[in-house]
């Protein structure tokens, strides 16, 4: 009798949580060539969550109805929900900044103006709403980057990007080839990179640690940095990355890789491009959260960090907190850690009560 009731139990409890999904307002359209997606809960307490999403490889088309378990993060809060697709893919910053805030304007003149607004994202989308959140302190109450490379992107694409791929072309040659004008389709053969280090396995756990990267995360990484490196040449008319005073250390002969490194010379109009978008100011008026994993093969802790630097010398570092979540991945947060860190932030807004630094668990 007693386990009849608990699958009754249990079944009550399911129906009432789909009755709750299907009661859920659901929009969908395109504005200025976006399209974008809007959910509004059944128990909406008329606050709204504008949500960025990360790098999306160019002429890709986003899924706005994916990632269900971390929407639900925000919507079982009583958020409503908001994304843009943006109306451009690859290292879009620029159109989302402008998308998104098209979206929210979009929201507002059809649902009202929400008591509160929060702007977050992960990855590329933790860019993105740094930048919203610096240019728009006016309608924003707070914000969440998680795993973004919140560093100034100029300095930490080439770092990450450039940097990995040039000097993984001098200890491994004949794989990446010229970085300088990558013709449209050109991709970097993962097979060939795999290779390449199971034949040099020293070499291979050297290069790895000064990158701070696991071996076997490495040739999907680099595949990936050839796209983006590939990606940012067309959308900036040029190479944004100049390496020619860039003296390399941490390898296991740094003579040699700086002797033999090819050197590239950035085109002015490519980095002025990227300058622009995005390198933070530290300007910022609401409260910052941002949250990153021990273990990042894309993005390391550092790029968060920096962004305590640029707050230091804008003075408003006590409207700064980076805090840590044990992890292996890029992103890889569950939605409880997610539901963990909105809600410091949401009693940091509320309360006035800054986090307190260190893990979330």
């Amino acid at each position: 009798m007693q386990n009849r009731c608990s699958l009754i139990a249990l079944f009550l409890i399911a129906l009432c949580l789909s009755l709750q999904a299907q009661d859920n307002k659901v929009e969908s359209g395109t504005i200025n060539g976006a399209n974008f997606r809007i959910e509004i809960p059944a128990n909406w307490n008329n606050s709204l969550v504008m949500y960025c999403h990360g790098y999306a490889l160019a002429g890709s088309n986003p899924n706005l109805d994916g990632g269900k378990p971390i929407r639900d993060v925000f919507l079982s809060r009583g958020f409503a929900l908001a994304q843009s697709a943006y109306s451009v893919q690859g290292w879009a910053v620029k159109e989302a900044v402008e998308d998104t805030e098209a979206l929210r304007k979009y929201f507002v003149a059809k649902y009202g103006a929400p008591k509160e607004t929060i702007v977050l994202g992960h990855s590329m989308g933790g860019v993105i709403t740094l930048a919203t959140i610096e240019k728009y302190p006016e309608v924003y109450d707070g914000a969440l980057p998680m795993c973004g490379p919140l560093n100034v992107s100029l300095n930490g694409l080439q770092d990450r990007v450039f940097d990995m791929l040039v000097t993984f072309d001098f200890q491994f040659p004949n794989i990446v080839g010229s970085l300088a004008n990558l013709p449209k389709g050109a991709k970097l053969d993962q097979a060939k990179v795999k290779a390449a280090l199971e034949a040099a396995p020293d070499k291979a756990a050297m290069f790895a640690k000064r990158y701070s990267i696991a071996v076997n995360d490495l040739p999907g990484t680099l595949a990936f940095w050839y796209e983006i490196n590939r990606e940012l040449q067309v959308r900036s008319s040029g190479n944004p990355f100049d390496n020619r005073n860039t003296l390399y250390d941490g390898f296991d002969d740094d003579v040699a890789v700086n002797r033999g490194v090819k050197r590239y010379a950035a085109d002015a109009k490519a980095r002025e491009y990227l300058r622009q978008h995005y390198a933070p100011t530290g300007r910022i008026a609401d409260p910052v959260l941002t949250i990153h994993t021990t273990y990042d093969p894309l993005i390391p802790g550092r790029y968060v960090s920096e962004y305590n630097s640029i707050a230091n010398v804008a003075g408003t570092q006590d409207l700064f907190v980076a805090k840590f979540v044990v992890g292996k991945g890029h992103c890889t947060f569950t939605p409880a850690q997610t539901g963990m860190a909105f809600e410091e932030l949401l009693k940091w807004v509320r309360e006035k009560k800054r986090p307190e630094v260190g893990e979330i668990k």
